[in-house]
């Protein structure tokens, strides 16, 4: 047990190390927190050659989450987070609404733009009025970041039925979102984590094949208003499941999924329409940015595919209609990638990956004369983790499963599609 208080006094130092700046003790901490991380993998190997019991299994994820919500707790409140672009929009919006339920007139312009943030910004509302403050918001994000880590653990031991392996991989994901800053901060990322995670859950259970598709349903229409991407993993299931149902005429459940979707669906969007039009958020469609301004971004030669503000600037100014600016937006995107060359498709798709890992992870490591080390190993980890995964899909040999192979394949699409700076995606690694 001595391992964990270790862990705690060194991932402590760490964050000082980063609040003030300071090299020596930022990596002293981190070589600390290495050795304690070896010492722990060394003492537990006669625990993982032991068989565990279900109780066993259930203390220990008990466990990893306690742990990890108090050291995610002490960053939340030790550890200055980096509020900009969105995240300040989305939490100034979140507070104005507390004192009067109206629209500010800067954040208003950007909901005009990205109308399917105001479901975020509703959910939020409703975490601060229980909490009071935006402190206690960002807290309880991490908690469901920490919870999203245990189900999936949770999932793993559904598919492989190895509650070792499954305990290993709560304490990655936990360790993982531990160090990712923007963890912290509330956004339709962090708090949309839940949902992929869940649908993926609720497929692999032992549940009867009713509940199953009525659960699905409810998360998939629930998830998607917070983040559209919850979709992915659902269609992959739709495909590969809807296939089962009609080879094995099934056609009650079949009814049953329909018929759940229209269900969940009318009151959520009825619950949606009220609160927008209770804020008084008048929807202007020329104003929309869709799906082809994020394509056009994501395929920008001279900023790798990053977000570029100058893009939307431009088709807003010269191009006044939502169908001129798509056709513009299209026909630029379409020109960056004729641009490249194979090799140079390659290429700028790696650069993607690299700033997707580099800008999701602690900001503070870019002021210390160490940043380029630390770049290269997170860079290094992310490329192996995802050819790792896309390896994975190759194996998998239970039928069952075989909608994870089209999700994965699914998310690295939209990666490639999408702009560099697409976070979301690490809902789905």
């Amino acid at each position: 047990m001595i391992f964990i208080p270790l862990m705690l006094i060194f991932f402590i130092c760490m964050n000082m190390g980063f609040v003030k700046y300071n090299d020596g003790i930022t990596i002293i901490s981190v070589i600390g927190m290495t050795i304690v991380s070896l010492a722990t993998i060394w003492k537990n190997t006669k625990f993982l050659r032991k068989p565990m019991s279900h109780k066993r299994y259930v203390v220990c994820l008990w466990m990893i989450f306690i742990f990890f919500f108090v050291v995610q707790t002490l960053v939340c409140l030790y550890v200055p987070l980096n509020y900009y672009s969105d995240f300040i929009i989305i939490r100034d919006q979140v507070v104005h609404m507390s004192e009067e339920f109206n629209m500010l007139p800067h954040t208003n312009k950007y909901f005009q733009s990205y109308p399917y943030q105001l479901n975020i910004i509703f959910i939020i509302n409703a975490i601060y009025s229980i909490f009071g403050s935006y402190k206690g918001v960002e807290i309880f994000t991490t908690a469901l970041v920490n919870v999203s880590a245990v189900i999936t653990a949770m999932t793993v031991c559904n598919m492989t039925h190895n509650r070792k392996i499954s305990i290993i991989m709560a304490v990655m994901l936990n360790v993982f979102s531990t160090l990712c800053l923007k963890t912290y901060m509330p956004y339709t990322s962090n708090i949309g984590f839940i949902f992929p995670i869940l649908m993926v859950y609720i497929y692999t259970s032992e549940l009867k094949r009713t509940k199953r598709v009525i659960l699905l349903a409810l998360v998939v229409i629930v998830g998607s208003r917070v983040k559209i991407t919850t979709c992915i993993p659902f269609i992959a299931m739709l495909i590969f499941g809807g296939y089962k149902l009609l080879k094995e005429r099934d056609y009650k459940n079949i009814a049953v999924g329909l018929l759940s979707i229209v269900a969940f669906y009318i009151p959520v969007i009825c619950v949606h329409d009220s609160m927008v039009k209770k804020i008084g958020f008048v929807y202007d469609n020329a104003m929309d940015h869709g799906f082809v301004y994020y394509f056009a971004m994501g395929q920008n030669n001279p900023t790798g595919g990053q977000y570029n503000y100058e893009i939307g600037v431009i088709g807003n100014n010269e191009f006044p209609s939502k169908e001129a600016r798509d056709e513009f937006f299209l026909n630029m995107a379409i020109k960056s990638i004729r641009e490249r060359s194979t090799l140079g498709q390659i290429k700028f798709f790696a650069s993607k990956i690299a700033f997707c890992w580099g800008e999701t992870y602690i900001d503070h490591l870019y002021f210390c004369k160490w940043d380029k080390f630390f770049l290269i190993i997170k860079h290094y980890t992310w490329y192996l983790a995802m050819t790792l995964m896309v390896i994975g899909t190759f194996f998998i040999r239970d039928k069952r499963y075989y909608m994870l192979l089209l999700g994965i394949w699914g998310v690295i699409a939209y990666l490639y599609l999408s702009e560099a700076g697409a976070r979301y995606v690490l809902m789905y690694m």
